[in-house]
């Protein structure tokens, strides 16, 4: 039962990070006005039932655990006995318009539920579903979906490219305005040929 309860949960927080990313692009909030330099997004963890990252996770004997932000804003010791579930990165690029999200997930039954669910799910936000197909990345198998949704107030269409990798559980998308759709394309094959194993 509390798997269950632990699954909608993270169906719930995957499923506001998608709308709130289709939100912030539609409002065009690519970067800060005025010339100002961009501000640094913070990375957002997670926590289960999987061996810890190497890095920024140590683990102390008998003591709570530490975790140190990857863009150095902050330090956390944890309870003893928390483990990661997951981590998401994201970046901005103003003069593509676009942003590039890579989430981890440590669960294997969670990344494939999330990865059988998405393409349903952004139907269920109204987007249309532009290619959906399976792909080798690397000599890792891997599912791409590619998609765009119209927001009815602005007007404006946000198109998104998504590859779900289920060894080690990444998923990577990189979204922005629909007439950038080039852009998006460039920097979406940029991200996954940048991609280590």
């Amino acid at each position: 039962m509390q798997t269950i309860k632990h699954r909608h949960l993270f169906s719930v927080v995957v499923s506001i990070s998608i709308l709130l990313g289709f939100v912030i692009c539609a409002q065009g909030q690519w970067g800060p006005p005025g010339g100002q330099q961009p501000q640094q997004q913070q990375q957002q963890s997670l926590y289960s039932q999987s061996p810890p990252p190497s890095q920024g996770w140590a683990p102390r004997s008998g003591s709570a655990q530490s975790l140190s932000d990857a863009l150095g804003r902050f330090r956390i010791n944890l309870p003893q006995g928390a483990v990661p579930m997951g981590a998401t990165y994201n970046f901005n690029l103003p003069a593509a318009m676009c942003q590039v999200s890579i989430m981890t997930i440590t669960q294997h039954q969670m990344f494939q539920m999330q990865q059988q669910n998405f393409s349903g799910m952004l139907r269920q936000m109204g987007a249309k579903i532009n290619a959906e197909q399976p792909m080798d990345l690397k000599g890792r198998p891997a599912h791409s979906i590619a998609a765009t949704m119209r927001n009815q107030n602005s007007g404006t269409s946000m198109h998104s490219m998504n590859v779900f990798i289920s060894n080690p559980g990444i998923w990577v998308q990189v979204m922005g305005p629909e007439q950038n759709i080039k852009q998006i394309s460039q920097i979406f094959n940029s991200v996954l040929g940048g991609l280590q194993f």
